[in-house]
């Protein structure tokens, strides 16, 4: 399988060919000029360079962001172009990711978790935790933005941490060092941690993460591709004036329980609203909420030491923001488990993709399960 990946979110444009994993060419381009002047030369070249067309592809992949707002639309368009001329899918990864597979390809695939970050000015990053298990990587705590203070909140040391990023090491270094100490107190077994710095361009990684993408079926059309955008350009804020006040997740209030019932509709759903409150009355809840607004919800149930997710929901109008990352990567992060397992319509893709973002997997199938008995539902667990 051949992949064509590119990565215009980083200062440096860079473009790779990869096949089955292992990487056949790689381009970059240090000038100063635009990635919109250099991006499409660097793509001619590296298949004239290899006897290739666009159509010997498997599969275009790009990074999503978060990097530059220009250069990572500049690479999305074009592989949005390139998959509506082919029909070949495509797979779009973030440079929180790439960051996290360049770990990888430095180290041995022991089990570990990967901070990766990315700096977002005045002490904030954009970041994202990564678990490296049985040689697959999966996330753990899903990609935000927030004070590098915060980010030492969901790095735990009884793995071996790798932390990745163009930050201030420093910094972070006496962070992790207060929490280590911390943990040593209370009789934790703590593993070490080390620093590495990403490299300038992530093409490669892009490939590398690409090509397991879609070995687990996680890939698209050109539709299925958007900008990771973790917060809107200063511009964009100024101009519509937005509230950029933090999602928290917590235990629902009576209050909220009724807010939901209330406004039922911009929940859509597979469960009516007698469905929602009785298990409302039965399961253990979590809510996104913002500004006091209730923005989505997660229902669990625990057995012995599993965790069973009975539904997650987002609201109509506040869907493909991160909603259900954040309640997911809330009960993975919080709620101490051995397996969490779930089941999702066979039909609901995004649903899906998520999940095996998060490193669940499919283990069963039960057949006519939804919509009247017309549709199946597959089983997952992590």
């Amino acid at each position: 399988m051949k992949v064509l990946a590119m990565d215009t979110s980083s200062k440096i444009c860079s473009v790779a060919i990869l096949e089955d994993g292992k990487v056949i060419k790689e381009l970059h381009n240090e000038s100063k000029m635009e990635h919109s002047q250099t991006l499409m030369p660097m793509i001619k070249n590296i298949l004239e360079e290899q006897n290739m067309t666009l159509s010997d592809m498997s599969l275009f992949s790009c990074s999503i962001g978060p990097g530059s707002f220009t250069g990572t639309r500049i690479g999305i368009a074009t592989v949005k172009a390139f998959a509506d001329a082919t029909k070949i899918p495509v797979v779009g990864v973030s440079s929180l990711e790439a960051q996290a597979y360049s770990v990888l390809l430095k180290n041995n695939k022991g089990d570990c978790k990967i901070l990766s970050m990315i700096d977002a000015r005045n002490d904030n990053v954009y970041f994202a935790v990564y678990r490296m298990k049985n040689g697959k990587l999966s996330l753990y705590k899903n990609p935000d933005v927030m004070s590098i203070f915060d980010t030492i909140n969901f790095v735990t040391f009884k793995d071996k941490l790798y932390v990745i990023g163009n930050v201030n090491f420093s910094l972070i270094d006496n962070l992790l060092q207060a929490k280590m100490q911390e943990q040593k107190a209370k009789g934790v077994d703590v593993k070490q941690y080390e620093f590495t710095r990403p490299p300038e361009s992530l093409a490669i990684e892009i490939g590398k993460a690409a090509t397991d993408k879609f070995n687990k079926k996680i890939f698209g059309d050109s539709m299925s591709i958007h900008p990771m955008y973790l917060r809107k350009s200063q511009a964009e804020r100024q101009r519509l004036k937005l509230d950029d006040s933090k999602i928290y997740i917590l235990k629902p209030t009576e209050h909220d329980i009724q807010n939901i019932l209330e406004n039922y509709d911009s929940f859509q759903n597979i469960w009516n609203k007698d469905q929602f409150y009785e298990d409302s009355k039965n399961s253990e809840y979590y809510v996104a909420k913002q500004n006091n607004e209730v923005l989505g919800f997660i229902s669990i149930k625990t057995v012995l030491d599993e965790i069973e997710i009975m539904n997650i929901v987002t609201k109509k109008d506040k869907r493909n923001q991160g909603i259900a990352s954040d309640l997911l990567s809330y009960i993975i992060i919080n709620l101490k488990s051995n397996k969490i397992n779930l089941e999702v319509n066979a039909n609901n893709n995004i649903a899906i993709k998520l999940y095996k973002n998060f490193g669940f997997e499919e283990n069963g199938i039960r057949h006519n399960y939804y919509n009247n008995n017309t549709e199946d539902a597959i089983l997952m667990s992590r």
